[in-house]
């Protein structure tokens, strides 16, 4: 008995300590990206969700400066006609209050909080030294939030993991978490995912107590239990409108699983109906309502072109919807949901295995109930993903991160199963430490190969710090940009979510279509007191579009004159070539918009260039606000 209790003491201690080691482990990778090889932001909705975020600590409410042509022409045509039914004279769009209508409204506020308390609130208070640095502290602050949410869902993966499975499982997988290289870029981003994490994990965790207490009997419990599980898959709506589809996975789950059939489905309809359908109703009622976020989602996935064409278009009729193409494009983007799956969850080796659990009856109900909950919730969000034509490993959007945890434990666990099968005895513990030796260096692989390259670079290389350029150079937006603009006009750029961040200002989505904005956005500017100052261009138009000069075209549309200008003067510089003043007619002799040469040639609106890096981002204004030109 003495040599049975020294085991399992001895036993205990090393799963102490191996809890310990593993956490300060990860806890130390995570630090050493975030302050040490950081190199900024480099994610557009992570920029964007913080701008908004600095909005909500400033007191501005759910406001944005980041300004979408589509929502500028939307939300004017709707205050007109508000303007008309009540004949109030004052009504009107403020684009000093711009209302923000794309991005879920919890984790905004979340990041709030942390802006709040850190005083990057206080834009000026906090500008960047850039004769020190390259990387603006404020995206520190965002991407920390990320990570410590990271850190936290490891932990409730561990907890989770440990009630369904084993300790053993429960460090396997967060070791194979911790070290995946898509995850712990997701941990630097600065997206929700890691938050979103966190609320799934806990929802899971009540999950496991209603399946618990059903198998008791426990009525009262149970219905408990599921009310909280179905509050936090609300909070996750709330945090990414994509995971309604989740929301409706588990609702199936609930009504086939449980008994009676279709309770607890109805109590949870009931709780995501007060805690999501009628917020998201008065949050986007004065943005045109939640008809119109349908509409967008409409020609976004089922259109002829993507989300992008759609915000730079001033209105839905700029984009076809094509139809005879919609069953093609689901199923490719259905096949390509099922394709990525392993690089989409991380790159980690046992979450091929998930789907063989399927064929494996587990004894343990809570284990056998979770791994059909996870399965349905996953195909929701698969069909979500794939309608709406998500297929980026890293994006706001991108659903298959969330259920990397369950994945990997489920699978994790069969090879243990499969393992003990073997009938090995003794050498059981040495052939599955192996097998798990094995999982964590195929799966960290990436990550342990690049870190040495990523401290060198970060820490011997560059003390000021690498920004990801192109196209990211804070430095040019937070000082110069913000010197040569005022706070009342718009400046008009591919980069607006950047604008908005780094430099503060108001900034328009540059459109693709030069008619679009000299008709359309222009009347909306003038009746609704907003003037526009000037015009930047950045390597998001001419450095990052794919398939060369093609690609360049197709992304700035009738603007690639503006875009290829700064390309051209790098080519001969001697020259100091205007593109833009070679298009004073338009190619359709039936066209009434005025021509590109208009705005931005020597004779036109914005006639002034100014070097804010070089020729690689050019600002075009109406007076020469910056250094003389080169």
């Amino acid at each position: 008995m003495e040599d049975i209790t020294s085991k399992e003491r001895n036993t205990r201690n090393f799963f102490v300590s191996l809890r310990w080691v593993l956490g300060l482990l990860i806890a130390s990778l995570c630090m050493i990206q975030l302050f040490l090889t950081y190199r900024g932001l480099n994610q557009a909705p992570a920029m964007d969700m913080a701008q908004v975020a600095r909005q909500i600590a400033r007191g501005e409410g759910f406001t944005t400066k980041f300004i979408r042509p589509i929502d500028a022409w939307d939300f004017s045509q709707a205050s007109t006609r508000k303007k008309k039914k009540a004949d109030d004279k004052t009504a009107g769009l403020d684009f000093d209050h711009f209302p923000e209508a794309n991005h879920a409204p919890l984790y905004p506020y979340v990041l709030a909080t942390a802006i709040k308390v850190t005083g990057y609130d206080r834009f000026d208070e906090n500008r960047m030294d850039v004769d020190k640095t390259n990387i603006y502290a404020g995206d520190r602050v965002i991407s920390g939030v990320s990570t410590f949410f990271f850190l936290v869902a490891l932990v409730l993966v561990y907890t989770l993991v440990t009630r369904l499975f084993d300790e053993v499982v429960a460090a396997t997988t967060v070791a194979l978490m911790g070290l995946s290289d898509l995850l712990l870029q997701y941990a630097l981003s600065g997206l929700a995912q890691p938050f979103m994490l966190c609320l799934l994990l806990a929802g899971v965790h009540c999950l496991v107590s209603a399946l618990k207490a059903d198998k008791e009997l426990r009525m009262g419990k149970t219905i408990a239990w599921m009310c909280g599980m179905f509050i936090f898959i609300s909070l996750l709506c709330l945090t990414s409108y994509m995971c309604i589809w989740v929301a409706l996975g588990l609702l199936v789950f609930c009504g086939l699983y449980f008994r009676p059939y279709g309770l607890y489905s109805a109590i949870g309809a009931g709780i995501l109906l007060f805690l999501v359908v009628l917020p998201v109703v008065l949050l986007l009622s004065p943005t045109g309502g939640v008809e119109r976020q349908i509409i967008h989602g409409v020609f976004n996935g089922f259109g002829s072109s993507d989300a992008e064409a759609l915000m730079r278009s001033a209105s839905t009729a700029a984009i076809a919807f094509n139809s005879a193409n919609f069953f093609l494009r689901l199923l490719g983007y259905t096949f390509a949901q099922f394709n990525s799956m392993y690089i989409n969850m991380g790159a980690i080796v046992p979450v091929l295995f998930f789907l063989l659990t399927l064929f494996n009856k587990f004894r343990k109900n809570t284990v056998e109930g979770t791994k059909w909950a996870v399965l349905l919730m996953w195909l929701a969000a698969c069909l979500g993903m794939a309608l709406f034509g998500e297929s980026r490993s890293i994006s706001e959007r991108q659903l298959a991160m969330l259920f990397t945890p369950f994945f990997a434990a489920y699978g994790t666990a069969l090879v243990f199963v499969l393992l003990a099968r073997l009938q090995l005895g003794s050498s059981f513990n040495a052939v599955r430490g192996l097998t798990i030796a094995a999982m964590l260096l195929i799966s960290s692989g990436l990550f342990l190969f690049q870190l040495p390259k990523q401290l060198y670079m970060g820490i011997w290389t560059s003390a000021r710090g690498i920004p990801h350029y192109p196209p990211y150079y804070p430095a040019a937006l937070n000082d110069k940009l913000h010197s040569m603009t005022n706070e009342h006009e718009i400046v008009v750029t591919d980069q607006p979510w950047a604008v908005a961040w780094y430099a503060d200002r108001k900034a328009l989505w540059l459109p693709r279509s030069l008619s679009e904005y000299t008709r359309n956005l222009e009347s909306v500017f003038a009746r609704h007191g907003q003037s526009v100052q000037g015009f930047l261009i950045t390597p998001s138009s001419h450095s990052m579009p794919s398939g060369g000069l093609g690609g360049v075209i197709q992304s700035a549309g009738d603007f690639a004159p503006l875009a290829l200008e700064g390309k051209l003067l790098l080519l001969a510089p001697k020259h100091n070539m205007a593109f833009a003043e070679l298009f004073t007619t338009n190619a359709n002799e039936k066209s009434t918009a005025r021509p590109l040469a208009s705005l931005v040639s020597s004779q036109g609106v914005y006639r002034h260039r100014n070097f804010i890096l070089g020729a690689e981002m050019i600002y075009y204004s109406r007076e020469n606000v910056g250094e003389p030109k080169q």
